[in-house]
């Protein structure tokens, strides 16, 4: 075989092998995949586990709809101000937090009001964060004492963790907090991410700052950072990093996790992203 005829083979390999590689970073394993686009406009958005979307109107209205994009039910409170959360982990006690004035209110699937908790009466003034707990009372991060609090809907004291000052010599002001039933993850963007046991007990912290807000699901704990997705397992500590869909990487665009996907509010409408399934 001359050098001329071993160079094109050699040539002709490469070739296969970086059009493999090509093909293998386009892989749906390594991709978020379009589900559909509908005609909405949000302020802040969200999902349940059973695919119904939740949304703020330019109204300040909470908006829930079907999965085909047909919608269900309307909630709307203009005494509280503008809404800060809107947390469907628990879709039979939707859980929506007016920062300004304290407030947390509790809707039912039909976005009926169950009831509402204004925690500087209840004795909590300085709570800048709060949760639903997977047994339907409430979590929350109480600023003054530094302590993570499982409280009733009445504004009762279940559990508390540990004065959590005394951890470390930094302060500790979290501002996401999630329960999964199994543990209570809580971030500190300077910090990291804070481990409790379903009692509001510390038990370690994961070197992950600069979270602002997170999802959890399958074990695994998702957020998002400039144009990419964080995928971290829980257990394994196994992470994946997943590029974000053209649309989010446009001006203007705003996005949110859901439980498996990312709700990208673009001009025409809001978009829906689903994530690989964890392997």
């Amino acid at each position: 075989m001359n050098k001329a005829v071993r160079l094109y083979n050699l040539l002709l390999c490469l070739g296969v092998l970086l059009l493999a590689t090509g093909l293998r970073a386009q892989t749906p394993a390594d991709t978020l995949s379009f589900v559909r686009s509908l005609p909405l406009q949000a302020q802040l958005a969200t999902a349940d586990n059973l695919g119904y979307l939740y949304l703020l109107s330019e109204k300040n209205a909470v908006e829930k709809y079907g999965p085909d994009g047909r919608l269900l039910a309307r909630y709307t409170n203009n005494r509280l101000g503008r809404l800060s959360t809107l947390d469907v982990s628990n879709p039979m006690k939707v859980l929506l937090w007016y920062a300004d004035f304290r407030t947390l209110v509790l809707l039912d699937r039909n976005l009926t009001a169950l009831g509402e908790l204004n925690l500087i009466r209840a004795g909590f003034p300085e709570v800048n964060v709060v949760a639903p707990a997977s047994d339907g009372q409430l979590w929350i991060y109480d600023e003054v004492d530094f302590q993570l609090r499982k409280i009733t809907a009445a504004g009762e004291i279940l559990f508390e963790s540990q004065a959590l000052n005394q951890l470390q010599a930094r302060r500790i002001s979290l501002c996401a907090i999630h329960d999964n039933g199994h543990e209570v993850l809580a971030s500190d963007t300077a910090n990291g991410i804070l481990w409790f046991d379903v009692y509001g007990q510390f038990q370690k912290q994961l070197p992950w700052p600069g979270i602002q807000a997170f999802t959890l699901g399958n074990n695994q704990l998702a957020y998002l950072s400039d144009t990419t997705l964080h995928l971290e397992q829980l257990y394994t500590l196994a992470s994946r990093q997943l590029p974000l869909p053209e649309p989010a990487r446009l001006p203007g665009a705003r996005c949110w996790l859901a439980p498996g996907g990312l709700l990208i509010q673009e001009k025409e409408g809001l978009s829906i992203w689903q994530w690989p399934k964890s392997n």
